[in-house]
């Protein structure tokens, strides 16, 4: 659980400091456009899979 809270903890530092820099480059959204919804992908993933977790830990 620690695990997975802390993989969401880096997720998150890292799309909060790359979206908006990457939002602010000219040209950079079409060149990083994939790896932000993949990142973004694995966050809401990691959203799920901490609840389904959380429901079996008292």
């Amino acid at each position: 659980m620690q695990t997975l809270t802390g993989l969401f903890v880096l997720v998150s530092l890292g799309l909060i400091v790359t979206v908006p820099v990457t939002l602010a480059m000219p040209g950079q959204w079409e060149a990083t456009k994939v790896n932000i919804y993949k990142s973004t992908t694995l966050w809401t993933t990691l959203v799920f899979l901490i609840a389904f977790t959380n429901a079996f830990v008292k």
